[in-house]
């Protein structure tokens, strides 16, 4: 059979994914910019929204799509290229993709994988479906797509790589977003939540939604990432 007619990965599908991924956690804008939307809390804090609801279907295609990109990224031979680094980005991408997949199908309140806070405020003030399992998988998809992003940023540094410092600016977003997240996240659930019925998606968890959106597309975008080292095995294509 000719491999012309085989089913395979390409590295485009990695970059298409991760670029995609990241356009679906960016999406919450839609909601800001339309007339009436709010900057406060709309349909990410309420998941019987309509809006909140397609939020929800879209970000579960692009946790399929992240580990789909680290999956690609994984048989592109990591190893072989640049050392263990950037395979531990790629799994830890792949764990953040994981974790975003389960945190949509938990029945709780919290539509973003990543919002910690929303997931210790629910759980605080007793909202129904709320679980620690959901704000220990959110805390999970938080966690590993900060050190995706530094780790990648190490990786291209020490592979010298001209757009490391691209990397290492999205890193540091990431980074302090994250912490602030989790401080807040803290702060709600040793204080019992706000007394208010419900959680709020503020200003904050959208930055760091950003940050995770600016990584996905650094991904998708950094040509060093998908470039194959030849090998005397690509001699053989040809036969």
């Amino acid at each position: 059979m000719s491999h012309s007619t085989q089913l395979h990965w390409d590295y485009r599908d990695g970059k298409v994914a991760a670029v995609v991924a990241a356009v679906v956690y960016s999406l919450w804008v839609v909601e800001v910019v339309l007339p009436g939307g709010s900057a406060v809390d709309g349909a990410l804090a309420d998941r019987g929204a309509d809006f909140a609801r397609f939020l929800e279907s879209a970000h579960r295609i692009a946790s399929i799509l992240v580990v789909i990109a680290a999956g690609v990224g994984l048989g592109l031979g990591a190893r072989e290229r640049t050392g263990h680094l950037l395979a531990v980005s790629w799994w830890c991408m792949l764990l953040f993709g994981a974790a975003s997949l389960a945190a949509t199908l938990f029945p709780g309140p919290c539509v973003a994988s990543t919002d910690v806070p929303c997931a210790a405020e629910s759980l605080a003030e007793g909202v129904a479906g709320a679980t620690a399992a959901q704000a220990l998988v959110a805390l999970v998809a938080l966690l590993a797509a900060l050190a995706s992003v530094v780790v990648l940023a190490v990786d291209r540094r020490r592979m010298g790589d001209g757009r490391w410092p691209l990397v290492a600016v999205v890193a540091a977003l990431q980074l302090v977003t994250a912490v602030a997240v989790l401080v807040v996240a803290v702060r709600a659930y040793a204080g019992g939540g706000d007394g208010d019925p419900g959680v709020v998606f503020g200003n904050l968890q959208r930055v760091h939604l950003a940050a995770v959106a600016l990584w996905l597309l650094t991904v998708g975008l950094l040509p060093s990432l998908w470039k194959r080292t030849w090998t005397p095995q690509d001699t053989r294509t040809g036969h």
